[in-house]
């Protein structure tokens, strides 16, 4: 039985990754960015929301997977209050009430999928990628992404609007 190599991601696909996120945060959603330190990303990781709360703020994660000249994802995980921040500057006005989980969602979804096209752009700008839906999650209370390997060089641990974010994208095993 013989398997099929897959095509992997360029050596700079990594930094590349880290670059679509800021232009995409600072230019689409007016957001600012800044690295984050593991040991500085562990505790803001673990803060409680806001303080009012004894647990921390529960996590959304979004994944945009694609296929063209090599195939994975890129995955998103922020705080839930970042979320609704991001999604009110992307529809571009106040929300009155509580945001319904499907908007959350779909603006999470296509905060990463601006993301993952952004970067796929820069990698390649002359080839063709076929990018699925997001698929958007709530993470189980107590979920971290500190908790997570810290070790994987394919991730980026950011702070946007004083709340972190964990960026990364997982090729296809070939």
């Amino acid at each position: 039985m013989s398997s099929v190599k897959l095509p992997t991601p360029p050596a700079e696909a990594g930094a590349l990754l880290g670059r679509a996120f800021v232009d995409v945060c600072e230019n689409s959603f007016f957001a600012f960015v800044e690295t984050c330190p593991p040991e500085k990303f562990a505790a803001l990781a673990s803060q409680p929301e806001g303080g009012a709360s004894p647990r921390p703020s529960p996590w959304i994660k979004a994944s945009v997977g694609f296929t063209g000249t090599f195939a994975g994802a890129v995955e998103v995980a922020l705080p839930e209050p970042l979320a609704i921040n991001l999604v009110t500057a992307l529809v571009g006005e106040e929300i009155e009430c509580a945001m319904p989980e499907h908007w959350l969602f779909d603006g999470v979804g296509e905060f990463a999928n601006m993301i993952c096209g952004a970067w796929l752009t820069m990698l390649s700008n002359a080839e063709a990628f076929e990018l699925r839906p997001p698929a958007v999650t709530r993470m189980n209370a107590g979920w971290s992404p500190a908790s997570e390997a810290a070790d994987d060089e394919r991730a980026h641990r950011l702070v946007v609007n004083d709340f972190p974010v964990r960026i990364r994208f997982r090729a296809l095993a070939g």
